[in-house]
């Protein structure tokens, strides 16, 4: 009896450690995929581009009546709503040396809202429109930056490629980001052309459907919410290469 019995519990066994890798492997799969799509993209005092997030005039905490000219440029061009925005942009390698060439470095790229600086004079009718279309800029920036460091990859798949270009590349999309704001705001504001704000808005609305592929994700922006790499194998970089060109 033991002969037959035997059997019969190893392959029982067996079905059951098959079901549990199955069910686990699910388990893990659900899991991964939860975690995938939970990141955090707010924190304590950055609000990070995301497709479909908006400005509230309750994200804008910062006391205008402390900020220098803040009523002059309210009451003479109409910037009566003024959101401080910026890009983070960090780069992390692999921990271990030895695995540098094996694993990649991962650049980390997300336009954020800062609350307490950004500040609201007086209620306007197109003032958060108008500051998301700022904020919409700097994501054409990461995106560009992130297209340009990943044709430099493609042109030398070499470990050390991102960590030579990511100062040069960040200096150029802080160039164009800088230029794309300056000609919103002379058009908007200063020489207050008229349909300047429409049409900035249907021109970076294109360029956001064009650029698409290279959207910030939410796992860019909880790298910076967390502070540290996602990835315990990886270090923030100390040192990258600056500006190879001027």
């Amino acid at each position: 009896m033991v002969i037959w019995y035997v059997p019969c519990i190893r392959i029982a066994v067996t079905n059951m450690k098959k079901t549990l890798i199955i069910l686990t492997a699910i388990l893990f799969g659900i899991t991964f995929c939860i975690g995938q799509d939970d990141f955090q993209t707010d924190s304590e005092t950055h609000i990070f581009w995301q497709p479909e997030k908006g400005l509230k005039r309750s994200d804008f905490k910062g006391d205008a009546t402390k900020i220098p000219n803040a009523e002059k440029y309210c009451d003479t061009i109409g910037l009566c709503t003024v959101a401080s925005i910026g890009v983070f942009a960090v780069l992390d390698i692999p921990k271990k040396k030895k695995l540098r060439g094996k694993l990649k470095e991962k650049p980390y790229i997300a336009p954020a809202f800062e609350y307490s600086t950004s500040y609201i004079v007086k209620n306007d009718s197109l003032g958060l429109e108008k500051q998301k279309v700022v904020f919409d800029i700097c994501e054409l920036s990461a995106r560009w930056m992130r297209k340009e460091l990943a044709e430099m990859v493609n042109k030398m798949d070499a470990y050390g490629t991102i960590s030579i270009w990511f100062k040069t590349i960040e200096s150029d999309a802080q160039k164009m980001r800088t230029e794309m704001i300056d000609g919103f705001t002379q058009e908007v504001f200063i020489f207050k052309k008229e349909g300047a704000y429409l049409d900035w808005r249907e021109k970076v609305d294109e360029l956001l459907k064009e650029s698409e592929k290279f959207a910030t994700k939410p796992e860019e922006c909880y790298r910076f919410v967390s502070k540290k790499p996602l990835d315990q194998n990886y270090i923030m970089a100390k040192k990258v290469i600056g500006k190879l060109f001027e």
